[in-house]
This record gives structure tokens, sequence and C-alpha cells, in this order.
């Protein structure tokens, strides 16, 4: 007999790859609050690798793709590699082909190496996640270095005047969700995010968390 799709959706396993704790908390209240059927049927493991080389990041990813796991979210932070070529140009060339293998443009032997990047999905933050809680309040693309050039401009927000990277900030009533402005919030970040290009990354900055509210949004459908 076959699945129904219902079955099929329950079945989805999702792994998310992030680099720091913020994006582990945060990823944890958008489960707790975004209204998005997915979410419930959808598991959502997140993963913090001990090591956060570009390769390394690529390779947990992959390995969560070998485990029981239908897809896999890597939540890539740009503003370490940008401080080191060889990781940079490493990125860049992973890059590359993440997006051959998305639009199913990978030769025969790439297919054999790369193929498995077809289930994952990228997401780049320049130069971090915070660059997304701009985006809540205001649409800019202005280049930031590193977090702490960002965190000026952040803390000139009055709903996160006292942010700071800790579970109680994250996790306490209001908690980071509800001090972004709940689901309005997300809805004014998501019509202000702007893609990622890597021709511009020393000069723009971005943040595509929007694409997994895209992403979720359609396993909904």
């Amino acid at each position: 007999m076959a699945r129904t799709t219902n079955n099929r959706k329950s079945k989805i396993s999702i792994a998310l790859v992030v680099d720091g704790k913020d994006e582990k908390w945060y990823m944890a209240k958008v489960k707790e609050h975004y209204p998005c059927a997915a979410l419930s049927t959808v598991k959502i493991k997140p993963e913090l690798p001990t090591h956060k080389k570009v390769q390394e990041l690529f390779d947990l990813a992959k390995s969560k793709l070998n485990e029981e796991y239908s897809y896999v979210i890597l939540i890539f932070d740009l503003d370490e590699p940008l401080k080191d070529a060889k990781e940079l140009a490493k990125f860049n060339e992973l890059y590359q082909k993440y997006l051959l293998a998305k639009e199913n443009k990978l030769s025969g032997q790439q297919k054999k190496k790369y193929g498995w990047m077809k289930n994952l999905l990228l997401i780049i933050n320049n130069p971090c996640l915070e660059y997304w809680y701009l985006l809540h309040f205001s649409k800019t693309t202005k280049h930031y270095a590193d977090y702490a050039t960002l965190f000026s401009d952040l803390k000139k927000i009055p709903e996160l005047a006292k942010y700071e990277k800790s579970d109680g900030y994250y996790n306490n009533h209001p908690d980071i969700y509800e001090r972004l402005g709940g689901d309005n919030g997300l809805k004014t970040a998501r019509k202000n995010a702007v893609p990622f290009d890597n021709t511009i990354c020393n000069s723009q900055g971005c943040s595509e968390m929007n694409f997994i509210f895209d992403f979720l949004d359609n396993l909904s459908n």
C-alpha cells in the first residue's frame, strides 16, 4: 500500500549543524514559537561541532546525511573565514560545488564527491547570526568585519539594548524570539533579507536565515 503524504512528511528528519551556541538557542525558540506545521512533524537535531574549520563543518554536515537524516541545514558564519585566506578559499571552493549541486550541474565525477549537497541547505550569515537580528528592525546591507563591529549597532536597537550571548538572555522571558518582535518581527526580517553574494562579501553584509523558514514552509505544504 502506498504511503500517504502525511506519513512521508512524518518520516522526514533534519540535522541542524551550527557553529555557535547562539544559533542553537535561537533555533530552539523558533521551534517553540514559529507557526509552521513542519516543525511539529520534523525532527530537528542541533549539532554543535568542536572544531569550526570550513572543511570540518561541511564534513559534519555530510556525515549527518550519511546517518538517518533526510536533510541537513548548515548555518555558516563567515566572520572567521574572512580573516583567513586559506579558509576563505576553501569556503569559496565548496560554495561553488554547493551551487552546482543545487542546480543539478555537477559533472559525473563531481556527483560522486559532492552529490550529497543536493540535500544540504547552506545558510550564510555575513559576518554572524546577529545580522539576522538587525533585519528584524530595518533593511540593511551594511558591511561589518565581525561581531564586535556589529555589536555597537545592535545595542542601539531598544529591544536589544541589553543583548548578550547567554543562555539566560535567549531563553528567559521575554526569550529571543519575543525580543525580536515575534511573528511580526520575523516577517519583517524575511522581507528585508538579501541573498549572499560571494563576489562582494567584503563590502556587503547579509543573512540568509529567511531560507530556513521558506524551507520549513514548503515542507508544510
